[in-house]
């Protein structure tokens, strides 16, 4: 039986509006949810670890009470199982900060625990939501329905399914509505994981995969955006190859989870990206598109690299040894680019990884290195998108990725929204003078 699997962001999760299309689709039945926590959760349970950890003062109501108001405003603050989660979570909480107060530090162990209690939470209310609204729904963890991942804290990958499918399909049968958790997991090691932000995304494309269906990612937006909406107006993409959504997510644009892409890719995935508000998809994410460029992504939590030495004109291999030391100290490399003629190369890496950088190019003998902080990272996203398009007065660096999918250009901090609202433009004229407008 065909079981489609709907994943609703926290913004979609914390409202009546929000939830109309959950209820839409749960009535119709046939289907499995997966959930983020409630907006804010997360950055509030983010807080309590990094406060905890330091010593400072701290309160586990805070993230609670955040849970209870929704629960409040979707009228099931009574449901047993929700008081009976909310008890739970807030027993664990407080015992999670007096051992992190103990320990000083934010153990990454500990931070996937607490961070899971969001979705754990959600869960429960949206499914007692539901069940308010008269449909048959039941709360799940994601290891209750047999998902297991790796043991890697705040970034695990989903390894094990077996039993998944089975599992689902039988509740499916017997007209319950799964109610999942996205974003966390539980290691073959037995331990709480996350999958990194965005991952609920990742959840629900390996569900899709396992169960052999589309996968429908429900958010406050109708579809992924030429760009930033914050920044320029923007318009809905009406489809996206799988690599020009990896790229797009990784360069900044925060509507799908790279990983969830990927996998979507590997087990045959079609994803749908809608408005869980209007109950409108915009955009397609599935094997190949129509040329041309799409989508304006940018990112300022990078910096600039430059490595340097007179040799490097006429030696081989330099960047390969430049990326080697890199890559074994556990830095990505975001982009990178040198020209023949010029004794140098620049490598874009985040914030995240710059120490690690740094000691990594202190170990290459013979070369200078310099860094720059002050920068942004702007890219156009297409397949076969042309370089010439992608004119920017005062880049500091331009560099092609993925054979010709996404063009990147690093400017200043300060011209970075200018940038992205004069690139935007272009992509908007590009997409409505293409046939159907990308349509096909």
């Amino acid at each position: 039986m065909a079981v489609e699997v709907h994943k609703f962001g926290g913004t979609s999760v914390s409202s009546v509006d929000g939830l109309r299309t959950a209820v839409r689709v749960a009535e119709d039945g046939g289907v499995v949810l997966v959930v983020s926590a409630f907006a804010g959760v997360t950055d509030e349970l983010e807080r309590l670890v990094v406060e905890a950890a330091s010593g400072g003062a701290v309160d586990p109501g805070v993230p609670l009470s955040l849970c209870e108001e929704r629960a409040e405003e979707l009228g099931v603050a009574e449901d047993g199982e929700v008081r009976e989660v909310l008890g739970e979570v807030g027993d664990l909480l407080r015992s999670v900060v007096v051992i992190l107060r103990q320990l000083g530090r934010p153990d990454p162990r500990l931070r996937d625990l607490v961070l899971s209690v969001g979705e754990r939470v959600a869960a429960r209310v949206v499914a007692a939501f539901l069940r308010s609204e008269g449909v048959e729904a039941r709360a799940f963890d994601s290891w209750d329905i047999g998902l297991v991942t790796s043991d890697q804290p705040g970034n695990a990958d989903i390894v094990r399914w077996e039993g998944t499918r089975g599992l689902v399909e039988g509740l499916v049968e017997d007209g319950v509505v799964p109610v999942v958790t996205g974003f966390i997991g539980r290691s073959v090691g037995g331990y709480v994981t996350t999958l990194g932000r965005g991952g609920s995304d990742y959840t629900a494309a390996v569900l899709a995969g396992v169960l052999g269906s589309d996968a429908f990612i429900w958010t406050d937006v109708d579809g992924i955006m030429t760009a930033d909406p914050g920044v320029v107006e923007a318009e809905v993409v009406p489809r996206l190859s799988y690599e020009e959504a990896v790229i797009a997510g990784a360069s900044g644009a925060e509507v799908l989870h790279p990983k969830a892409v990927e996998a979507a890719m590997n087990m045959g995935v079609v994803i749908r990206v809608g408005n869980s508000f209007t109950g409108r998809v915009g955009t397609v994410v599935c094997e190949g598109s129509p040329p041309g460029p799409k989508v304006v992504a940018h990112r300022l939590d990078v910096v600039l690299l430059t490595v340097r030495g007179a040799k490097m004109v006429d030696e081989p291999g330099v960047i390969g040894r430049i990326t080697s030391a890199l890559g074994d100290a556990g830095v990505n490399v975001l982009a990178i680019s040198s020209a023949v003629s010029e004794p140098f190369v620049n490598v874009l890496v985040s914030e995240d990884d710059a120490e690690a950088a740094a000691g990594a190019l202190d170990g290459l003998e013979g070369y200078d290195w310099g860094l720059r902080e002050d920068v942004g990272v702007v890219t156009v996203v297409g397949r076969g998108v042309d370089p010439s398009l992608v004119r920017v007065e005062g880049a500091l660096v331009g560099c092609s990725a993925l054979e010709g999918v996404a063009y990147t250009v690093v400017v200043p901090e300060e011209d970075v929204e200018g940038v992205v609202r004069g690139l935007a433009r272009v992509v908007t004229r590009s997409l409505r003078s293409s046939v159907g407008g990308g349509r096909g």
